[in-house]
């Protein structure tokens, strides 16, 4: 199994959090990472994502460029504010049947969920990863006593497209 974390697009400044949409850059970002996945073979089988606007445009984009529908799924347990640990719970009980198979999750949220969700899943502690607007990063691993195996890291910056 595999998990695709991806930090939100650039999003505009100003206005209530939870209802910030992409900056045209943001857009060029979520774009850029959906063509990246594709063009690697990595497609996720499902896109959770917040419920902040940011977070699910981000997916939405990205759904898009992977050419296909159907993969998204809101969570409520994805805001910047929430626990990484309580997620990652969840996300084993919740997908424990797809242990062992070509699986792959895809998570957009926020920083600095993602950024500390990553040093849980490679460390099982925080350390100063860092993931800028647009970022993808792939883990591979599901036993909850071992660490998952770092697959790839790219800023967004360095996709083609963006």
């Amino acid at each position: 199994m595999k998990i695709i974390l991806m930090r939100h697009g650039n999003a505009l400044k100003g206005g209530p959090d939870h209802a910030r949409a992409l900056s045209e850059k943001g857009v060029r970002e979520a774009k850029a990472a959906g063509v990246f996945l594709r063009s690697i073979g990595e497609m996720p089988d499902v896109i959770l994502h917040s419920s902040l606007t940011r977070s699910r445009e981000t997916a939405e984009y990205v759904q898009t460029e992977l050419g296909t529908d159907g993969l998204l799924s809101e969570r409520r347990d994805l805001k910047p504010e929430d626990s990484p640990k309580n997620f990652y719970s969840g996300l084993l009980a919740e997908f424990d049947e797809y242990v062992g198979r070509d699986y792959r999750i895809m998570v957009v949220g926020h920083d600095p969920f993602i950024s500390d969700l990553a040093s849980l899943l490679l460390w099982h502690s925080r350390c100063e990863l860092s993931f800028g607007t647009g970022s993808l990063m792939e883990a591979e691993g599901f036993d909850p006593k071992a660490a998952w195996t770092l697959c790839f890291y790219v800023k967004a910056k360095y996709m083609p497209g963006r």
